[in-house]
């Protein structure tokens, strides 16, 4: 059974999380196989150190690798390539790692979704930047998806950053073609009109890592927020 973490390894958690999206980036050791330690909480499992202070990072590789050489894993690389690859591993993130007794050793998994709903309002805010988005649309207008097969028809409302994301998505969402709509008329028109038929909006707050399903008037006030602020 997994440990209940303690108040410090969540707070050294939330704050990774809070820096590695608003840096962009992570670090570990210039060798990855001195960032990895044996678990002290579960028998047989790694932890894979990272650290998003360049100070903490320096002074855990010269305590633990015997210098001070980093590298830079940027955000999108860390969220879908690196955790996933630790979870099908079965091991543990460790989140700005510090010796015992304070030891964050995190579900990868946990720690993508966290990272992903942490992004949103980055993603809400580069949206108004650019001023629309992309949807899967059929003759009528946009489509909404399930969210799994075990969903009804009709559950989702897939929005994109990008044209080429939304095409990639056409055929398996079933759609016709793919529309651009402005961040005005998402706001005005379509997220109310979605907010009757569908549960969620599901978004990719980090590209590649995989969607999010967010409440569709919490993206809303998240757009609105990032228009006001812009």
């Amino acid at each position: 059974m997994l440990h209940r973490p303690r108040i410090p390894e969540l707070a050294q958690r939330d704050r990774f999380i809070r820096r590695a999206v608003s840096e962009g980036r992570v670090l570990t050791f210039a060798d990855e196989e001195t960032a990895s330690v044996p678990s002290q909480k579960v028998k047989g499992r790694t932890v894979q150190l990272f650290w998003s202070s360049r100070i903490e990072a320096t002074r855990w590789a010269e305590a633990l690798a015997g210098n001070n050489e980093l590298q830079d894993i940027g955000l999108v690389t860390f969220a879908a390539e690196i955790l996933p690859g630790i979870a099908k591993g079965k091991g543990f993130a460790g989140t700005d790692w510090v010796s015992d007794p304070i030891e964050a050793e995190v579900d990868p998994v946990d720690l993508l979704i966290r990272l992903k709903t942490e992004a949103v309002p980055y993603y809400a805010s580069a949206a108004t930047g650019r001023g629309e988005v992309f949807l899967v649309a059929d003759e009528a207008g946009p489509i909404l998806t399930p969210a799994g097969p075990w969903a009804p028809s009709g559950d989702l409302l897939h929005v994109f950053a990008a044209r080429a994301e939304a095409e990639r998505h056409l055929k398996q969402a079933g759609g016709k073609r793919v529309m651009a709509a402005s961040i005005a008329d998402l706001l005005g028109v379509t997220l109310p009109w979605a907010a009757t038929r569908a549960h969620a909006v599901a978004i990719e707050p980090i590209a590649g890592a995989g969607f999010l399903e967010v409440k569709i008037g919490e993206f809303g006030r998240q757009l609105a927020a990032a228009q006001s602020s812009a």
